[in-house]
C-alpha cells in the first residue's frame, strides 16, 4: 500500500468554513453553469420546439413524476415515429397499486441492431438515471448521435419504482444534494427493495422486468442508480454482471467493456471505477478496495444468466444534483457508443456462451458453481477523502484527500463448483405456486411424464439447514447445505412419491439453453433460489408445534451426476431402497 497526501490543509475552525464556503460556491457555479448549458443547447438544437424534462423547466427544482417522464416522452414521440411505447408481451401493466409501468422503444435506422434495455428510478431516491435518460432520449431522437441510433434498438423504463417516483419528500435522503422537492423512498409501497428481487420475482415490477426479458432479448442491461458509500474521488463506479454460474468468456468481455470505457472516460476528465468500498484491517486502517455482490437478484447481476451483458452504473451521491445528471449522460452515451463499435463481437459471443452450455451436455460435462469468492484484480490509486459534513451528512468540504494505491478485489472467482442434474422435479402440490415463476424467468416447464426415464431418482440428503433469526426482504431465509443420492432420507415422510405424483410433477429439464437459471432457482443449495426466498417453507421451516411426520421432499433431482464425496458413500451403503411406492 502506498500514500501520497496532497498539500496539508489548516485545521483551523476558519479554514474549514472557508473551504465548505468556497465549495457550496463551486456547486452552485456548476449547477447553474449545467443548467444553462442544458437549456440553451435544446433551444439552439431546434428552436425552442424540442420538449423539456421537468427538471430543465424549473431550474432543478424538483425531479420527474411517472406523469411527467409521460408527458416528456409522448411529445418527444410526436417529433419521431420510431419512439413509442414498450408494452412486453404478457407483462404487467401497472404496479400492485396502479401505478402505470411506463416504457418506451425506439427503434434502431440500421438492420440486425443490437438490442438495449435501460433500467432507472429502481430506487426512487436515486433519481439522476431517470432524468439523465430522458435527455439522452432526446438526443437520439435529435439525430445527434446517428451511430448510436444505426446500430442499437433500446428499451427503457425511466420510473422503474413506480411507487416511489411519485413519493417524493424532501426528508428522503438527506445526506444527498437534492432538488428542493425532494426525492422517492428506496423501496416500492410493500417495502420490496426491487433490485433484490429478480429471482423469486414477488412484486409485478419485476414480472414487467421478466416480460420484456422474454419479449425484447436485450444484449445488455443498464441498471442507473446512485452509490452512497465510501467518500473517493469517482464520479461513477461500475459493476458487471457478475452473477455466480454465469458464462465465464462473456462475463470477460463484460468487464473488457468498462475497464475500455473508464479508459475513455478518463482521458475525458471523469474518474471512474469498478463498484466498491474501501476495506479496513483490525487496525480500521484502509488496506483494499472491494466489490460486494455476485447474486443474481440483482438488476444488473441478473443479465449474464440470460446470456446478456449487465451494467450496474452507480453515480457519486455526494455531487450536486445537476452534476450527477450530466455524469448520467455522459457515461451511459459512451457505454452505448462501445456497444456500437462492437457489436459483432457481443453477438458473437453471446451466441458462443450458449453453444459452451450445450455442449457441456453432449460431452456430459455440465457442471456449475454453488458460489463465488472475491478476489484480486489489480492494484490502483484511489483517492481517500475526508470529508466535512453537515447536520443531514451532506459533504460541505475536505479535511483531506489523500492518493493511496490499494489492492482491488473487484473480481469473483467460481468455487464449490459441481456436476448438475438433468433436470427437476418439483411437487405437483407446487405447481400452481411455482409454474408461473419458472416460466416468467423463461424456462421451459414438462409435464413429469417427460422425465427421462432412464435417469435414477435423487433425493436431497441435508446436512445443515439454517433458518433467519431476522427477515431479509420481509421472508425468513433459509440457508441448506446436503448432497443428492439415489437413497430415500432415514427420516421417514408423512406422504411418499408415487408413480402418479411423479407424473404429475413438473419437469424442469437443466439441459435447456437456460438451464443455469433452472439449477440456481430449484436446487435447494442455491443462496438465492427459491428454497432459499422461502416458496417451500412448509416443508423447510417447519416449527414448533407441528410433531407429525414431515411431507415429502417437494424437489427430487433427474439423473444427477454425484460429487465425489457422495458417490464414496454410495460405495460404501450398496443399498439401493426402492425410490416410488406404486
Amino acid at each position: 500500500m502506498k500514500l501520497q497526501t496532497q498539500a496539508p490543509m489548516k485545521s483551523t475552525s476558519t479554514t474549514r468554513v472557508a473551504r465548505a464556503f468556497s465549495l457550496r460556491v463551486a456547486m452552485v457555479v456548476t449547477a447553474c453553469a449545467l443548467s444553462l448549458s442544458l437549456a440553451n443547447s435544446s433551444a439552439v438544437a431546434a428552436d425552442n420546439t424540442w420538449p423539456q424534462t421537468r427538471f430543465e423547466q424549473n431550474g432543478y427544482k424538483t425531479t420527474s413524476s411517472v406523469a411527467d417522464v409521460d408527458i416528456f416522452m409522448s411529445a418527444l414521440m410526436k417529433k419521431d415515429k420510431s419512439l413509442q411505447v414498450y408494452v412486453p408481451k404478457n407483462g404487467p401493466r401497472t404496479t400492485e397499486t396502479g401505478q402505470p409501468l411506463n416504457a418506451w422503444k425506439l427503434a434502431s435506422t440500421g438492420k440486425d441492431p443490437l438490442r438495449v434495455y435501460i433500467n432507472a428510478g429502481i430506487h426512487a431516491g436515486e433519481v439522476e438515471g431517470k432524468d439523465a435518460i430522458q435527455t439522452i432520449m432526446r438526443e437520439l431522437v435529435q439525430g445527434k448521435h446517428p451511430e448510436i441510433r444505426k446500430a442499437l434498438e433500446i428499451v427503457t423504463l425511466p420510473t422503474y419504482n413506480a411507487d416511489g417516483a411519485d413519493a417524493q419528500d424532501p426528508a428522503n435522503r438527506r445526506h444527498q444534494p437534492n432538488p428542493e422537492g425532494g426525492v422517492g423512498p428506496r423501496e416500492n409501497v410493500f417495502g420490496i427493495d426491487l433490485n433484490r428481487d429478480m429471482m423469486k420475482a414477488a412484486a409485478a415490477n419485476t414480472r414487467w422486468m421478466l416480460a420484456m426479458y422474454k419479449d425484447f432479448q436485450p444484449a445488455a442491461v443498464f441498471d442507473l442508480h446512485t452509490t452512497n458509500g465510501s467518500y473517493h474521488g469517482f464520479h461513477i463506479t461500475y459493476e458487471p454482471a457478475w452473477a455466480t454460474g454465469g458464462d465465464a468468456d462473456l462475463q470477460g468481455l463484460n468487464r473488457k467493456m468498462l475497464t475500455d470505457v473508464r479508459a475513455t472516460m478518463a482521458e475525458r476528465g471523469m474518474p471512474t471505477y469498478d463498484y466498491g468500498n474501501f476495506r479496513y484491517n483490525k487496525e480500521k486502517q484502509i488496506d483494499g478496495w472491494e466489490s460486494a455482490f455476485s447474486s443474481p437478484n440483482l438488476v444488473s447481476n441478473y443479465p449474464t444468466l440470460q446470456y446478456a451483458l449487465g451494467v450496474l452504473v452507480e453515480t457519486y451521491v455526494y455531487r450536486t444534483y445537476p452534476q450527477r445528471i450530466e455524469d448520467n449522460r455522459l457515461y451511459v452515451l459512451e457505454l452505448l457508443r462501445w456497444l456500437v463499435v462492437h457489436k459483432d463481437e457481443v453477438k458473437k459471443e453471446q451466441l458462443a456462451a450458449r453453444e459452451r452450455w450445450a455442449q457441456q451436455w453432449k460431452n456430459k460435462q455440465a457442471r456449475l458453481p454453488l458460489r463465488t469468492e472475491m478476489s484480486f484484480a489489480e492494484n490502483y490509486i484511489f483517492d481517500v477523502v475526508d470529508p466535512i459534513k453537515d447536520a443531514n451528512g451532506q459533504i460541505i468540504g475536505e479535511k483531506s484527500r489523500t492518493k493511496m494505491e490499494l489492492p482491488a478485489y473487484v473480481a469473483f472467482n467460481a468455487v464449490d463448483e459441481m456436476p448438475v442434474p438433468e433436470g427437476y422435479l418439483v411437487d405437483p402440490a407446487y405447481a400452481d405456486k411455482l409454474r408461473p415463476i419458472l416460466e416468467a424467468h423463461g424456462l421451459k416447464v414438462l409435464p413429469g411424464t417427460s422425465r427421462p426415464r432412464q435417469q435414477s431418482l435423487m433425493y436431497f440428503h441435508e446436512s445443515e439447514r439454517n433458518i433467519a433469526k431476522d427477515t431479509f426482504q420481509g421472508i425468513f431465509t433459509a440457508q441448506i447445505k446436503g448432497v443428492w443420492k439415489e437413497q430415500l432420507p432415514e427420516k421417514r415422510a408423512g406422504y411418499v412419491w408415487t408413480q402418479d405424483t411423479l407424473d404429475r410433477a413438473l419437469y424442469v429439464p437443466v439441459n435447456q439453453p437456460l438451464g443455469r437459471l433452472a439449477f440456481y432457482l430449484l436446487d435447494p443449495r442455491s443462496a438465492d433460489g427459491l428454497v432459499y426466498w422461502g416458496y417451500l417453507h412448509a416443508y423447510y421451516a417447519r416449527g414448533k408445534g407441528m410433531w407429525g411426520e414431515p411431507p415429502r421432499q417437494p424437489i427430487l433431482a433427474v439423473g444427477a451426476q454425484l460429487s465425489d464425496a457422495a458417490n464414496k458413500v454410495n460405495k460404501i451403503e450398496q443399498k439401493k431402497p426402492e425410490h416410488v411406492q406404486e
